[in-house]
């Protein structure tokens, strides 16, 4: 027995070793830590560093301190689609988690314009955000250390910081894509750890874990708020209005560590300067700290600090001295780097540094950033007030979902939107009272207003990434700004749940559903799942209905009673739960003789075909679009949609499927063999949908009889661009000249001198200037056409942000949509590119056989929130194969 207590008290001494040994490389100045608070390393049982944290013992170890101190709360967000919990852990003193509601309070009265700014008696408020990124491990091992310290630790630092701020921390705002990652790093990590980069615990396979479920990109939704880890994020968010967040990153193994501030020609045009300059006030907290241990960094160099859509930069624009931390990523325990061996545990102890740096920075410098908050709410209402447009109207009573979806959209970043007090008539387009809003421009949260309305034509080609973001353009829903002065009515707080009379009135001849409202085809899905015949008209045409004549747009659903497999009661019921389900209005008809155009009984109102979709998932695909297709068809139409790897196609069978679809990504792995077998299942009747790249390797290997534009950036073949001395390197200047033979005959050697020579320090502006990372181009489309069966506009604006260029089809009927002459509307595109785009095809609508090959040039589910071309992939599907009929 005496051996045994000895035994447990040597382990005990080596376990304290061991946390001692790993304190003093976390933390080199910490006095003593109260031996009540476990380590991280005591609660899971290995060093941090030395393996890649699960979300459940993370959730599980902060669970563990609140029961432990009375300065550590959690309180849960929700969960994310794969069901982890989303948490926030509240880190502050006794006293002033107390009264932490009064707190609150007084902190949002700042965001009153007519409120005197906060006294310095008042705690600062600091958001840790780790993880937005899955596999940007060390951040979400950072919060551990991060809390532990802060609860350890009695120092008088400590306990000034605790009674001056109020810390949250956010341990992995992204749990789903953290154990993706985790799993791989650990599944994969040896004993003793490879730092060679090609070592498989390195390479994370496809989809690797920066996304979350959908393979979306969460720090790219912070504006969009398309997935739920976004919404319940932003719910907190909105409670609070931090002084200060951090969003903390990785980047290359090769680099070092970045912060803010970044440089000015990537700075938001609309963001007031004096937010900006803050920025350096703090960084030199964040130098010290890294200077302390030395740690290389660098500041004012890369990174988008433009666009609300980042975790860094939406805080930004309620006020928030926000700010992007980026730390080169081992990528797993250990990886060789330009730098030497960089280790998990020293990039941990970076993020670590500049965490303690940003509570020390904001306690010392509240007094300025409570100013700085204050004067920038002053600064978004002068600015809306100046604001040519007044404000802005929206909404479309053929289209109650759309305008319930953008309106709940606003509601979620706190705009102020008000009820129309009367009917308004704009720029040739009416908006009715009951079914339209008012958003004003003179309100303190102005600049949110802008993003989602404005345009911004930028000039600059740095940007990394979208450059147009305008939610307005991207939804395709009714709007107009009003440049005079207008009456609001009642202000909308929340979304009204009475969702009005649906219940569907029982008919004896068939029922209609309009095409106007972007949940037709979810409607359309639900009634075929329960196997009711349904059929789509190509035509409008006005019903006589029990309440009055009703026009109805081609596209829309008319449901027959007789000739039905299931009986009139069940068909009753089928109808009942699509109209709750969809938020639909359904109507009985007793007549199938329309007042006007087509008749019930035409042969232009054909038999909907109920879609078996199959989507291209796995390495080779673009994830991220793969990741929005699979969203788009699982969360508005519950369709169950088949995800089948690039390497499955050649054994799988696709008689099952009568619709693929090809995401963007590179199908060269794929043999003559399978090309073969995906063109004779098009021909056989098979509907194709491709986007982006995929479109452009369907016309390739020649699946589809279209043509790609030949266009090139700047010179054509046999042309050489000429730099006169003059322009000093402006790329817009150069001439383009023909290459002249030399004297032998050849255009080699002696042509090559000529070609356009530049300073090496221009290359990335110069070259960034080529790329289209995301700007909003408008098409003209075709309404009558079955792809745009429901859309009532011909202006389509697309968010362009590849390569692909189509050539107007040769077949006149097939061009769906079309790149108008002057197509830019917002963002970045440079002159050349912009010619480019103009007049070339948008979408086409091709036959093959029996089949039809839907070519998308660019991505129609753009990142979740594109719902203006959604709609009209959501139409491929059901519509895509009833295009041949007359057009061929």
């Amino acid at each position: 027995m005496k051996k045994i207590i000895n035994g447990i008290a040597l382990l005990a001494l080596l376990i304290s070793f061991k946390v001692s040994a790993q304190n003093s490389y976390y933390f080199p100045k910490a006095g003593q830590l109260d031996a009540k608070i476990p380590s991280p390393e005591s609660f899971l049982g290995y060093p941090i560093g030395t393996f890649f944290t699960r979300h459940d013992q993370v959730v599980s170890y902060f669970r563990h301190l609140e029961k432990l101190s009375d300065r550590v709360h959690v309180q849960s967000l929700g969960k994310t689609y794969e069901q982890r919990e989303q948490i926030i852990v509240t880190i502050t003193s006794p006293s002033n988690y107390a009264k932490l509601e009064q707190i609150r309070q007084e902190h949002l009265s700042q965001t009153n314009p007519s409120t005197p700014v906060l006294g310095n008696n008042a705690p600062v408020i600091i958001h840790l955000g780790y993880g937005v990124h899955g596999n940007e491990s060390s951040s979400t091992e950072t919060s551990l250390l991060t809390a532990y310290y802060l609860v350890a630790s009695n120092d008088a630092q400590t306990t000034k910081w605790l009674s001056e701020s109020v810390i949250f921390i956010d341990p992995s705002l992204n749990p789903d894509g953290r154990d993706r990652a985790a799993n791989w790093h650990n599944a994969y990590h040896s004993f003793p750890a490879v730092g060679d980069p090609a070592d498989k615990e390195h390479q994370e396979a496809w989809p690797n874990g920066r996304t979350n479920h959908y393979f979306t990109d969460l720090n790219r939704d912070w504006l969009n708020l398309v997935q739920v880890e976004s919404r319940n994020r932003l719910a907190f968010f909105h409670k609070w209005y931090p002084n200060v967040q951090i969003d903390f990153h990785e980047q290359g193994t090769n680099a070092t560590y970045y912060f803010e501030p970044t440089p000015k020609n990537h700075e938001s045009p609309v963001i007031p300067q004096f937010l900006y300059e803050f920025q350096v006030t703090l960084a030199k907290y964040h130098a010290k700290a890294l200077d302390e241990i030395g740690s290389f960094y660098f500041t004012k160099e890369n990174y988008d600090n433009l666009s609300p859509i980042y975790g860094s930069t939406y805080p930004k624009f309620y006020g928030s001295v926000a700010a992007t931390f980026e730390q080169a990523s081992s990528r797993g325990i250990l990886q060789e780097s330009s730098n030497g061996p960089l280790t998990f545990a020293f990039t941990i102890r970076n993020h670590l540094a500049t965490s303690f740096s940003t509570i020390e920075g904001a306690v010392e410098e509240k007094t300025g950033l409570f100013k700085v908050q204050k004067d920038f709410f002053k600064y978004s209402l002068e600015q809306g007030k100046k604001n040519p447009a007044k404000g802005f109207v929206f909404g479309d009573k053929k289209d109650v979902n759309l305008t319930k979806k953008f309106l709940g959209l606003l509601l979620q970043h706190h705009l102020e939107v008000y009820q129309l007090s009367d009917n308004i008539s704009q720029d040739g387009k009416t908006f009715e009272k009951g079914t339209a809003y008012i958003v004003p421009s003179a309100q303190p949260n102005f600049l949110i207003v802008h993003s989602i309305f404005e345009e911004n034509t930028l000039k600059d080609s740095i940007f990394y990434d979208n450059t147009g973001w305008s939610i307005i353009h991207a939804y395709g829903l009714k709007y107009a700004k009003l440049n005079a002065n207008f009456n609001k009515g009642v202000q909308v707080t929340n979304l009204n749940s009475d969702e009005g009379n649906l219940a569907v009135e029982k008919a004896n001849y068939a029922y209609l559903i309009n095409s106007s409202d972007y949940n037709f085809t979810k409607a359309l899905y639900q009634l075929q799942l329960k196997n009711v015949l349904v059929k789509t008209a190509f035509k409008s045409f006005v019903a006589n209905t029990k309440g009055g004549k009703k026009s109805y747009l081609p596209g829309s659903l008319v449901i027959p009673v007789v000739g039905q497999s299931i009986s009139t009661d069940s068909l009753l019921a089928a109808l009942n739960t699509a109209s709750k389900q969809a938020n639909i209005e359904i109507t009985a008809v007793s007549s199938g003789f329309s007042a006007e155009g087509i008749d019930l009984g035409s042969s232009n109102i054909k038999t909907v075909r109920k879609p078996e979709v199959a989507l291209a998932f796995g390495q080779g695909v673009t994830s991220s679009e793969a990741g929005q297709v699979w969203f788009l068809l699982n969360q508005q139409l519950d369709l169950p949609v088949t995800k089948l790897d690039l390497q499955s196609f050649a054994r799988t069978s696709l008689n099952r499927y009568n619709v693929i679809v090809l995401p963007g990504g590179s199908y060269s792995a794929w043999d003559k063999a399978t090309v073969d077998k995906l063109k004779a299942w098009v021909n056989d009747g098979g509907t194709l949908i491709t986007f982006q790249t995929a479109t452009a390797w369907a016309i390739q290997q020649e699946i589809v009889k279209e043509k790609l534009s030949q266009t090139e950036t700047f010179a054509r073949r046999g042309e050489v661009p000429v730099l006169p001395a003059a322009t000093a390197g402006k790329t817009e200047d150069i001439k383009k000249e023909p290459a002249k033979p030399s004297a032998d005959g050849a255009t080699g050697k002696q042509a090559s001198l000529q070609l356009e020579r530049l300073d090496y320090s221009r290359q990335e502006d110069v070259e960034g200037s080529k790329r289209i990372n995301g700007a909003i181009f408008l098409s003209d489309l075709d309404i009558s056409h079955p792809i745009a069966f429901g859309v009532s506009s011909r202006k389509l604006f697309i968010n362009k942000n590849g390569s692909t260029l189509l050539l107007p089809s040769a077949n006149k009927y097939a061009t769906v949509a079309q790149y108008t002459a002057k197509p830019l509307i917002n963002g970045y595109s440079s002159k050349a590119n912009t010619a480019k785009v103009a007049n070339s095809a948008a979408i086409i609508a091709s036959g093959s056989g029996s089949g039809e090959v839907i070519l998308f040039a660019d991505d129609p589910t753009y990142r979740g929130y594109w719902l203006g071309t959604a709609r009209l992939f959501l139409n491929s599907i059901f519509f895509g194969n009833l295009v041949g009929g007359g057009n061929r």
